[in-house]
């Protein structure tokens, strides 16, 4: 009797674990167009679960101040999907912005590339995924001795300049292999995954607080790291 019970609290325990098919990319930034006081994306992390068709992130941005990086959860965020090209049948995935602002920070942001045919991502899953996604992304923020990219200011965004920004930037998602695969071989729901990223970021210096960062823009603006395998 002990061991059935014991064998069904395994199986239960097995359940209520995460299932999600997650597709981790790194990010990256480049401005293109006018643009004022817009200088402060430095990189970051998209995590896609692919199950429920949402988009969370990390983005690396730079105190304008102490050129200090930091990081933030909150700037990016929105929905992934799938669909055909009429004509050719060929799929896509996309990742668009949910709404019009994050916090006081206006953002919106859409990025696609197209599938490839099935592809193993660990965890015994194998999805059809687009290694690389290109888009654009908008952003700005009104001047206000409250706005929010870290400083000087009361935060009520995700960003905290007192002044405020308007620019546009070339968005390219490219796929993480390596941290792709360690989270869902171990299991891991989309916020798990980001905490594991997160703690990546504050491994190399860079912390949710600019004034507890120790990298500047100097130093690393990459999101790679070099415990974690991009797929090729």
């Amino acid at each position: 009797m002990r061991k059935i019970l014991l064998a069904a609290l395994v199986l239960m325990g097995c359940l209520n674990r995460a299932d999600a098919q997650l597709l981790v990319y790194d990010l990256s930034f480049n401005t293109t167009g006018p643009s004022v006081n817009y200088s402060f994306l430095e990189g970051g992390y998209l995590v896609v679960d692919v199950s429920a068709q949402s988009v969370t992130s990390v983005v690396i941005l730079t105190d304008p101040t102490t050129q200090l990086q930091y990081y933030t959860t909150g700037l990016l965020s929105g929905t992934y999907m799938e669909m055909l090209e009429e004509g050719t049948g060929s799929e896509y995935a996309v990742i668009y912005s949910n709404s019009g602002s994050a916090g006081s920070d206006n953002i919106a942001f859409q990025i696609l590339g197209k599938t490839s045919n099935n592809t193993g991502v660990g965890g015994g899953n194998s999805l059809s995924i687009a290694r690389k996604l290109r888009g654009y992304l908008l952003a700005s923020a009104a001047e206000s001795a409250t706005s929010s990219t870290s400083g000087n200011a009361t935060v009520s965004g995700n960003t905290t300049f007192s002044y405020g920004f308007a620019g546009s930037s070339k968005v390219t998602a490219s796929l993480q292999g390596g941290l792709t695969s360690a989270s869902n071989s171990n299991r891991l729901d989309a916020a798990a995954a980001l905490d594991n990223l997160t703690q990546v970021l504050e491994n190399r210096g860079i912390f949710a607080d600019s004034s507890s960062s120790s990298n500047s823009t100097a130093t690393s603006s990459s999101t790679t790291t070099s415990n974690s395998t991009s797929s090729q």
